[in-house]
């Protein structure tokens, strides 16, 4: 008998009021939370033009971040690793929670996905949030004029603006693509 595979989940439901709450805990108290998270991300372009970055902080305010833009030739490792252990492991839970307060959670959550896909050998950015327990994650265009196009909801670009300003601070460079 074969089964209706509409019926199967494919993915985890978002829980958009428990990741709220689960972020307003965090924030209230973030050395009770140290799996909480928020990492942006982005990569793509064709060979030649690629661009990879990451940039991760955790609640303890442990920061880390990476940049390989081949268009404008810049590499930049982790610019607090690079400084040497003692300074990477410096812990700041109000860098933090200032930068979860920055971002509308409650709007990023209610907000519509970008529409209309992405563009082949385009720069594709992924936001992911986590309170520790639940993580959401969100898709857009990095390329500014191809998240205007894509309607990227402005909770989302308010967010990865925020992300983008702590990781050039973290690594002492424009690391926007």
């Amino acid at each position: 008998m074969a089964t209706d595979t509409r019926s199967i989940p494919i993915g985890t439901p978002r829980l958009p009021d428990r990741i709220v709450e689960g972020l307003r805990r965090v924030v209230a108290d973030p050395k009770r939370h140290p799996n909480a998270y928020v990492k942006l991300s982005a990569s793509g372009g064709v060979h030649g033009e690629a661009y990879d970055f990451e940039y991760r902080i955790d609640a303890a305010g442990r920061a880390s971040g990476r940049l390989r833009d081949e268009l404008k030739g810049v590499t930049l490792p982790d610019a607090a690793a690079a400084r040497g252990a003692r300074k990477a492991s410096k812990a700041d839970p109000a860098r933090f929670v200032a930068l979860v307060k920055s971002i509308d959670i409650e709007a990023l959550m209610r907000s519509d996905a970008p529409s209309g896909g992405f563009v082949p050998d385009s720069v594709v950015g992924r936001l992911e949030i986590s309170d520790g327990e639940q993580t959401v994650t969100f898709l857009f265009p990095a390329d500014e004029q191809l998240a205007q196009r894509a309607n990227v909801a402005n909770p989302l670009r308010k967010a990865v603006d925020a992300l983008f300003g702590a990781a050039a601070a973290h690594l002492g460079a424009e690391v926007r693509p």
